[in-house]
């Protein structure tokens, strides 16, 4: 069964919307940001775990865990939890697994990212 790793959800920008006081503009700041950064993250995980270097890995995981998690982006969100969990676990082909699952889908999920922020944006929400 193939998982679909894209999902980003509108109740989360919606919320990061109210955290910003209705702030439009700052949140589609927020999105392009995590956007642009997107491939300069994947690139450091990448290196890091061809290292095999634990301590990168983690703080990039958790850097992408963070920002997907701010912004919606749950798919990604769950892929650099799956992926902290396997590093807890030292299961280093897991991890690869994980940096493999996250390289195929980020780009598609930062496309919804930017439609979803659109749409929403044109809804005044």
């Amino acid at each position: 069964m193939d998982l679909d790793h894209t999902g980003v959800s509108a109740d989360e920008l919606r919320r990061l919307l109210r955290e910003l006081s209705g702030d439009l503009l700052s949140r589609r700041r927020f999105v392009r940001t995590y956007v642009e950064m997107w491939p300069t993250r994947l690139s450091r995980l990448v290196a890091a775990i061809d290292d095999d270097d634990l301590d990168e890995t983690k703080v990039v995981l958790l850097s992408i865990r963070s920002s997907s998690v701010m912004l919606g982006v749950t798919g990604l969100a769950h892929l650099a939890t799956q992926g902290l969990h396997a590093l807890e676990r030292h299961d280093l082909i897991e991890c690869r697994h994980v940096r493999d699952l996250l390289a195929e889908s980020g780009d598609r999920a930062c496309e919804r990212l930017l439609e979803l922020e659109a749409t929403e944006s044109m809804l005044g929400r």
